[in-house]
Order: structure tokens, then sequence, then C-alpha cells
């Protein structure tokens, strides 16, 4: 009687890398900003293997620690980050300008928005650079979302869909963010304003970027 062949234990192979700079991208909030990266990343076709994304739910000093030591990590697996972010907030955090410092230092790239990520969303209905202020129990970030509102209904934080609800008009918010930006470091007051563009702009052209290239 003619012996069995073991069958073979089929394994499912995770997502390769692909021959374009692999990048870390670690966010304050755990799920606002990576749903939107997430999206923004699956919309240009980019690998998983090269973009990870996570969302920390920490403030800004502790998400550019937990960014060093998954670096680290990576680093000694063999495997290495060609490029790493960190997405964060003004808001009120006690440890905006340490985390700041912390990742300059350690030469990781930086994401930040004035007074939260929610005025990037805003940036697709228009320039502004109308500042927010704490007021009648409301902080300058939840003043932020109430007038997002205005212009995105029913807008909740951690909302899924958010990239393809503003996808149109993502080049005139670029255009604004940039313009936001340039009048931020121009007057020294950077409310509102944000770095979120220059991610984008990182991604988007991911694909063309030689693996390596640096910020």
């Amino acid at each position: 009687m003619a012996k069995r062949r073991p069958r073979k234990r089929l394994t499912r192979r995770g997502p390769e890398r692909e021959p374009y700079d692999r990048v870390l991208i670690v966010c304050e909030g755990k799920c606002t900003e990576p749903l939107y990266v997430q999206d923004l990343a699956a919309h240009y076709r980019l690998s998983t293997a090269n973009v990870v994304i996570t969302g920390e739910g920490a403030d800004p000093r502790t998400v550019v620690r937990v960014a060093k030591k998954l670096r680290s990590v990576e680093g000694r697996q063999g495997e290495k980050y060609d490029r790493v972010y960190c997405v964060f907030d003004r808001d009120e955090h006690m440890t905006f300008r340490q985390a700041c410092d912390e990742a300059r230092a350690s030469g990781i790239c930086i994401a930040r928005s004035w007074p939260c990520f929610e005025f990037w969303f805003r940036l697709h209905f228009g320039f502004s650079r109308q500042p927010y202020f704490t007021s009648g129990g409301r902080t300058a970030a939840q003043r932020c979302v109430d007038e997002l509102r205005g212009w995105l209904p029913g807008y909740e934080k951690g909302a899924s869909g958010i990239f393809h609800a503003l996808d149109a008009s993502l080049e005139s918010a670029m255009d604004n963010a940039n313009r936001a930006l340039a009048d931020a470091k121009a007057t020294g007051d950077f409310n509102p304003s944000t770095e979120v563009h220059h991610l984008v702009d990182y991604l988007q052209k991911l694909k063309s970027k030689q693996t390596g290239n640096q910020h």
C-alpha cells in the first residue's frame, strides 16, 4: 500500500517590501490620524510592508519615545526604517516642546498641527488663519472641531472614510496648508497651521523615491 505523502502546511505570506522607502508613522491619536493615513496609503497603493502606521493614544513625548523604541527594535531584527514620522497636535499638551526637541535630536520627522489634526481637514474647504482659543469650557482643539462640523456635518473624531470624503479637495488643501505654514513662520504665530501636508506629499511621491532618501 502506497504511503501517503505528508501534506504541506500552507502558510500565508505577508506583504513583501517593495523597492522604495520603508517608513514608520506613529500617531498621537488611536483612530483619527491612523485611519486617515491608512486610507491615504491605500489610495496610492503603498505596500503595508513599506508603510507601517500605529496610533498610540498618548501625549507627544510618549509618541516620540514609542517611535524611537520601534525603530530600535526593528533595527536589532535586521530590518530598518528609512524614515520615521511622528504625528501629533499642539492642543494643550505639556510635553509638546520636549517632544519636538527629542524628535529632532533623534532624526525623527514630525508632522504637527496647531491646535489639532482637524485643522488639516478644515483646509480642504478653503484657506484660513483664524485662530482658535479656549472659551466657554471648550479647548482650542474642540473649537476647531466645532468649526469643521460646519463644513463636514456629522464629523466625529475617530470616524472612518474621511480621506475619501475629502480627497477631491486634497491638492487645494495642500496649497492652503503651505500658505498657512508660511504665514505662521513669518509671524511666529502657529495658531492655526499644520505640517501634515509634508507627510502627505512624502507619501504621494514615495514610489518614485529611491530607498534611503532623507528628509
